[in-house]
């Protein structure tokens, strides 16, 4: 499948739905440090970004932002990732989980380059694999 920004937005939306849906957050897009984000926690408001990976995509990745991934990491909020097989307009999800940002270790920090919307802060695209391996995440029953 080849990267079209439009579809790509669309089955983010359609990403992010199903996860509000299975784990305790909630989507109000708040915004925390002069950054949005996508979700806060039901239980006590901290901050969630829910990130996609289209595991039949060209590279199955996850993007993380530096300035969010600081932030979210400092407020205790987190991530929650789901790898997902793109079906026409709609998703089937593979798996998912939610992890702490202070859980992550991202080291490949790179410049986007100025013509990028958020050309502010560093990027690191993560494979899709690599996420599947953290030893501190919570399922959708858990408790966050």
């Amino acid at each position: 499948m080849s990267y079209d920004p439009a579809i790509v937005g669309y089955y983010g939306k359609l990403v992010k739905t199903w996860a509000a849906d299975r784990y305790p957050i909630e989507l109000n897009y708040p915004e925390v440090d002069g950054l949005k984000f996508d979700a806060t926690d039901e239980k006590d408001g901290r901050p969630w970004d829910v990130k996609g990976s289209m595991v039949n995509g060209v590279r199955p990745t996850f993007k993380f932002w530096e300035d969010q991934h600081r932030t979210l990491s400092r407020e205790g909020g987190g991530y929650v990732l789901v790898w997902y097989r793109a079906e026409g307009q709609e998703i089937t999800v593979v798996s998912s989980r939610s992890v702490r940002a202070r859980a992550l270790e991202i080291d490949n920090w790179t410049n986007p380059g100025e013509t990028h919307y958020r050309s502010h802060s560093r990027e690191a695209q993560v494979p899709a694999s690599q996420l599947r391996t953290i030893s501190e995440y919570h399922r959708s029953t858990d408790n966050k």
